[in-house]
């Protein structure tokens, strides 16, 4: 049974007739005659009979009509749906982002979008890096904007496919009056001085939590150095522990997009870059499955992220 053989009964229900239903429909009346008594062979009763005002329904008729006027209600309103996101008037997005990106970059970004493209609804499902990962190899989201790191052993799984958009190195964070001040190196070109972690073996660290991407750039960073740091404080917010650094409790990581994020201004660390061997960064990225299709209202949603990333390059 097709939305073609449904069309047809259904005209010929409309018309009384096969003559006028068949000029409506651009076929000849030998050929939709056929096509209604193969129909009716399949089902194994009529669904027309004759009488003086024309071709009118059976009771089986009748339940095929009603049928076919639902199947064909829904099939156009589908390919309403269909034709309304290909011109991006209607359609949906899931994506997943952690939750200090979301407040980072979607109000820079989605206001606009949302202006474009009312329509568009866009789901946000704000997690950890790791479930992030997890949520995308199951298909609960169309795709994922978070941060990955070099090497450190996450963000590798062959099913996922990265689109490096920028990459932000760390900051190795220490109290005002910490014991290695006069070990830090100042670059020529650079801001900010730099300090090797590798000094820092036994000192006290403030560490955000496992499982979250920071502590997994952090703990290949600390493990470069050869060093086995005194953790005295965990928490999942890096904020928390930039203050408690300030306040003097222990050396921290911080990525240097996120310094001033959440205010705070008058906690003040001593900053320091990190060498160059250590590889201490992360890449902000779009992350999909590989192979995977994308609407046009995700394709939409991504070009007006990337240029708004790109702005800030």
């Amino acid at each position: 049974m097709t939305s073609r053989e449904l069309l047809y009964v259904k005209t010929i229900a409309d018309e009384k007739s096969i003559t006028r239903a068949a000029q409506k429909l651009y076929l000849t009346q030998p050929s939709l005659s056929h096509c209604v008594m193969n129909i009716e062979k399949q089902l194994g009763t009529r669904l027309f009979r004759r009488t003086s005002g024309g071709l009118v329904l059976t009771y089986a008729g009748e339940k095929y009509y009603r049928m076919a006027c639902e199947v064909l209600r829904v099939y156009a309103a589908f390919e309403s749906e269909i034709s309304e996101e290909s011109e991006l008037i209607r359609g949906r997005i899931t994506l997943g982002i952690t939750n200090y990106l979301a407040c980072d970059l979607l109000p820079r970004m989605l206001p606009a979008f949302h202006r474009n493209h009312p329509g568009i609804e866009i789901r946000v499902v704000e997690e950890t890096t790791d479930m992030l990962e997890k949520s995308l190899l199951s298909g609960r989201l169309d795709f994922a904007i978070m941060h990955t790191g070099a090497g450190d052993g996450a963000s590798e799984d062959p099913g996922l496919w990265h689109e490096v958009l920028r990459r932000d190195p760390f900051l190795l964070l220490a109290p005002q009056d910490h014991r290695f001040r006069d070990k830090a190196v100042l670059r020529e070109g650079k801001a900010l001085a730099e300090l090797d972690p590798a000094l820092l073996d036994g000192e006290p660290f403030l560490m955000v939590s496992r499982g979250q991407r920071i502590r997994h750039v952090v703990d290949r960073v600390l493990q470069t150095a050869g060093i086995s740091p005194q953790i005295v404080f965990t928490s999942r917010n890096y904020e928390t522990l930039r203050r408690l650094c300030a306040e003097g409790m222990g050396y921290t990581f911080v990525p240097s997009h996120y310094i001033g994020l959440l205010g705070g201004e008058e906690y003040q660390s001593a900053c320091y870059t990190v060498p160059e061997r250590y590889n201490a960064f992360w890449e902000l990225s779009v992350v999909t499955l590989k192979d995977a299709y994308l609407s046009r209202a995700a394709k939409a949603f991504l070009k007006s992220f990337k240029e708004s990333i790109q702005q800030e390059i």
